[in-house]
């Protein structure tokens, strides 16, 4: 009967060790939930818009825009509102294709299964497997569900699931794991943990948790967004109490509320960073990586540890003909070998190497007979037959080989000084007495010739390892294979490493500090388990380090999960790409390295747009605060702050975002941003003050009049301000082509500020009123004091804080005991 014939029928064909259930038992179990359907909790759609919409910072907002539209300020409520959704839009949008990526994984692959039931095999879909269920697995098969072997022994590749590359044999009483494949012979398990319980499954149910990776930028910003939240509501208390008592009315307390909170809080800055964390993005992509998580970008600059697995990262996942080292006056076989290698090139990966290193030296011969390689026995056999010759030779690990050859002892000696060299090694050999098999095993070998190989080397790791030396980044290799062979083979890319080598069962059984100073001390990890890898991770972000974690199959998720950067290879497994926020493609490690260094204009830009915005922040609060105090009326409405915002801050931060900013513009970031926005701050206020005080104390002129030029002080002050940052920090004169370009910048944004004071539907719109020359006077000297206060303030900051602070001069420090 054919082939075809025969996996027609299987149910007659096939003997199976057990019944299996019945018809009836499996109809009664998928019934009560026993079956192997994927039921674990997803995120929706509603889920990430609620938790994105429903925060306490748009809660407050929404309340304050609700407030003004019940008064009928419609125009300061839809300028609020504006600015509240694009922030909401944007983190939602982000989420949303963050989230859906992760609800398409699937646990298993296999849409058919071969189950028992009746006495009889079929096929049925994966998902209609119940518990108890006998399953027959062939090769090529995806094992389902989790579950011992009763019958049979099969090679399982577990590799998706343990990070090992060779297969392993499994016999009765041996544990199967859902999401591994069977690549040789065939067995029958029970499935015992099917749907949510199975291992697969729970694999993919945790990698679906979306996980929100905080950068250092935006832990910095959450605690800056805490104490002006909170100082802001304090801010906003007093004022509708002083309101109140001073009989203000509900509408001009809500406005003038309202006008403190959309202008202290620097909510545009958020939009900013993500528009120029998008730039980023695409930057790092151009090195040759697929930015998911944008967020991601920011944190590259953080990376002081990178963990990554020797496979797909130094190697290539291949294996290469390195040398063939042939026993004295043998090497007439090449042909032979040549052929032997051609019939078993799609086998294993050491046949596809000897395949394409030896194909065009093949004699002709073709295969009459075969033993099929098992990882148990560690050898295969085939007979060839050219012409009237008919020859038999077995190919296996030297180990196994060589004792049943009569003399070979110079491949010994050969095999053992290419080990050390990270090179693998199979021995052929001739079987005089005949094509051996399972039952009568190789005997009476003649040696031929010891065969090398050898991983493919990625050529760029070399120059990859160089670059993270230059940046301060620390490589950590993490892998399931022997920590010598991964020594050798970074000693033939000529790396060396700073920490020791260690193997996974020498630093398991640690705990606490212990574990923690093991992983610190080392740098290769052998023989590593998918949960050991995640322990590793966690124990070198509990010592302060900042880790990104580079894998490619489904063992790497947990260790993915734990690390502050998640990077996965393109030709990875579906649930590490998903779980992943950097994808390198053409499995590039380089290109990792690459958008490390890109990833330095996304924090500069950054730095740019923090010291704009909270300056502003800054100034609009302190104006708040000495008006309310010296009695004044407010001096500006939320629309004068949307358009000064827009003006100085909205239009500026697109070109901030798509600019490069200047070599170490990011360094320092608290310091370097507070530095600038303190004083530029200090400065405005001040001025912005005294012509408040001039215009309506002093002049005795109305309020419209006085928020008018109030308004022009801060919005030309803070044009000189964003050319200063955005065209003069950083500058060289060498090139003036950034000065220049961001003063003609700021030259158009003052005319489109001139343009809605003298455009009388504008002006009426924005509540403004006619300015004259003597007004025009009194805004210039408010603009050249800012700036001069700005200048001295920044440069004699220290001088200024020592006076306030009455700190003693070096003649004046006390001296003698202390009582």
């Amino acid at each position: 009967m054919s082939q075809v014939a025969q996996e027609s029928l299987p149910g007659i064909l096939e003997r199976p060790p057990q019944r299996g259930l019945s018809s009836s038992d499996a109809i009664a179990r998928a019934a009560a939930g026993l079956s192997n359907q994927d039921g674990s909790a997803i995120r929706t759609d509603g889920d990430v818009v609620r938790s994105n919409v429903v925060t306490f910072f748009n809660l407050v907002l929404a309340l304050l825009i609700v407030a003004l539209l019940a008064v009928g300020e419609f125009k300061d409520g839809a300028f609020v509102g504006l600015v509240v959704m694009a922030n909401v839009a944007v983190s939602t949008l982000q989420e949303l294709k963050a989230t859906r990526t992760l609800r398409e994984l699937r646990a298993l692959t296999a849409p058919r299964a071969t189950v028992v039931r009746d006495g009889h095999e079929d096929a049925i879909a994966a998902e209609d497997v119940v518990q108890g269920d006998l399953l027959h697995l062939r090769k090529g098969d995806q094992v389902v569900a989790d579950g011992h072997i009763v019958d049979r022994t099969a090679e399982i590749d577990e590799s998706l699931l343990t990070g090992e590359s060779d297969s392993v044999s499994r016999g009765p009483g041996d544990l199967l794991r859902s999401g591994s494949f069977c690549t040789a012979g065939d067995c029958y398990y029970t499935a015992e943990q099917v749907g949510a319980e199975a291992y697969a499954v729970k694999l993919t149910a945790h990698a679906r948790e979306l996980v929100k990776r905080s950068t250092p930028l935006q832990i910095r910003f959450r605690r800056i967004l805490r104490v002006l939240l909170t100082a802001t509501g304090l801010l906003a208390v007093a004022l509708m109490i002083s309101y109140m008592m001073e009989d203000k009315g509900i509408a001009e307390t809500v406005k003038a509320t309202t006008a403190t909170v959309t202008t202290v809080v620097p909510t545009g800055l958020l939009l900013g960073m993500t528009v120029a964390f998008a730039v980023g993005a695409v930057r790092v992509s151009r090195s040759g990586a697929i930015v998911q998580d944008i967020n991601a970008v920011e944190a590259l600059n953080y990376v002081d540890v990178i963990c990554l697995d020797k496979t797909g990262t130094i190697t290539a996942n291949e294996m290469t003909l390195a040398e063939i080292r042939w026993m004295p006056g043998e090497d007439w076989n090449a042909g032979w070998l040549a052929a032997f290698a051609a019939a078993t090139a799609h086998e294993s990966k050491t046949g596809a190497a000897l395949g394409e290193g030896l194909v065009r030296q093949s004699n002709g011969a073709g295969a009459s007979g075969s033993v099929p390689f098992n990882s148990e026995r560690r050898w295969s056999a085939l007979q060839l037959i050219l012409g009237n010759q008919r020859r038999s030779f077995v190919l296996g690990a030297p180990e196994t080989v060589l004792p049943l050859c009569d003399g070979g002892l110079e491949l010994r000696d050969a095999y053992e000084a290419a080990a050390t060299s990270g090179l693998r090694g199979v021995v052929f050999a001739e079987s005089p007495s005949g094509l051996p098999s399972i039952e009568s095993p190789p005997h009476d070998l003649q040696p031929l010739a010891l065969v090398l190989l050898g991983d493919r080397l990625r050529g760029e790791v070399r120059g990859a390892f160089d670059t993270m030396d230059r940046l301060g980044i620390e490589p950590k290799i993490i892998s399931g294979d022997n920590p010598a062979t991964i020594r050798a083979l970074l000693a033939q890319l000529g790396i060396t490493l700073a920490g020791g080598i260690v193997s996974g069962a020498e630093i398991e059984p640690l705990e606490g500090e212990a574990f923690r100073a093991a992983v610190e001390a080392n740098s290769v990890f052998g023989r590593v388990t998918p949960a050991l890898k995640a322990r590793i991770v966690v124990a070198l972000r509990e010592r302060g380090h900042f880790v990104a974690m580079v894998g490619d199959g489904a063992n790497d998720v947990q260790a993915l999960r734990a690390s502050d950067v998640a990077v996965s290879m393109a030709s990875g497994t579906a649930t590490t790409r998903a779980v992943a926020g950097i994808v390198l493609l053409n499995d590039s490690f380089e290109a990792l390295i690459r958008g490390t260094k890109e990833a330095t204009a996304v924090l500069g830009n950054a730095a740019r747009l923090s010291k704009l915005f909270l300056a502003k922040s800054m100034y609009a609060y302190l104006i708040i605060v000495a008006t309310n105090m010296l009695g004044l009326d407010f001096p500006f409405l939320p629309r004068h702050g949307s358009l000064t915002a827009l003006l100085t801050l909205g239009i500026p931060a697109i070109f901030i975002s798509i600019s490069i900013p200047p070599p170490g513009s990011g360094r320092d970031f608290t310091r370097n941003v507070l530095q600038w926005a303190l004083p530029a701050s200090l400065a405005l206020a001040a001025a912005a003050i005294i012509v408040h005080l001039l215009t309506e104390g002093l002049l005795d002129r109305s309020i419209e009049e006085a928020r008018t030029l109030v308004s022009l002080t801060m919005g030309i002050t803070g044009l000189f301000f964003m050319v200063e940052v955005l065209g003069f920090h950083g500058a060289s004169w060498r090139s003036l082509t950034r000065p220049v370009m961001t003063t003609l910048l700021g030259g158009l944004l003052v005319a489109g500020f001139l343009l809605t004071v003298y455009t009388p539907a504008l002006r009426r719109f924005f509540d403004f009123t006619e300015v004259h020359t003597g007004d025009w006077v009194i805004v210039s000297f408010a603009v050249a004091g800012a700036l001069a206060g700005q200048y001295l303030l920044s440069r004699y900051w220290q001088e200024f804080l020592d006076l306030v602070t009455a700190a003693p001069k070096k003649s004046e420090a006390l001296r003698g005991r202390a009582i």
